[in-house]
């Protein structure tokens, strides 16, 4: 996609706006998301990981000038995925208001990388799953989507243990922990 990196942006204002929206959000873990291009029936298209939750979405078919929509998509499934919950609803509301700013950088977070690479073979099985929410000639994304956060399991290392959650719950939980400050 040829994103360019805070630091490659020749307007000094915008530059130095965009990095210091990166440092604020550096170690946030529930604004940091990880993103990968991968390929389903020859379209381009996204996997975005939460940091904190692992919670996972995948955009499909995302053109380059569509790229600067990816925050609005990632809200939108958010939002869907979190219907039936009025108080998430609540704090993905402060969430996106918190954060309106998108910034880019180089993917350096090992766990996060390894998330990404496992979610796509062994969940997506590298696009093939999704075929299997085409109905009529659509792509079910809502139903990919809530599936990957509701009943996919995943797990993650803390103290030399295993834990083992559904992204929807981990990041319910995080919001929740973040915002009752």
């Amino acid at each position: 996609y040829d994103i360019p990196m805070p630091e490659e942006f020749e307007d000094k204002k915008i530059r130095e706006m965009l990095i210091a929206v990166g440092e604020n959000e550096e170690g946030k873990e529930i604004f940091e998301w990880g993103m990968k291009v991968f390929y389903f029936d020859r379209r381009k298209c996204l996997q975005l990981v939460n940091f904190s939750s692992k919670f996972t979405i995948f955009l499909i078919d995302v053109k380059k000038k569509e790229l600067s929509d990816s925050i609005n998509l990632l809200a939108f499934y958010l939002k869907e995925i979190y219907a039936d919950n009025p108080k998430i609803l609540k704090y993905i509301k402060k969430y996106f208001e918190e954060a309106s700013i998108v910034v880019f950088s180089k993917l350096k977070n090992q766990s996060i990388i390894a998330t990404l690479n496992n979610t796509q073979r062994s969940f997506a099985l590298d696009g093939e799953r999704f075929y299997n929410y085409i109905k009529n000639g659509v792509l079910k994304s809502v139903e990919l989507n809530k599936e990957v956060n509701s009943d996919w399991i995943f797990r993650e290392k803390i103290n030399n243990k295993q834990n083992y959650f559904y992204p929807k719950d981990k990041f319910a939980e995080k919001l929740i922990e973040y915002y009752k400050h």
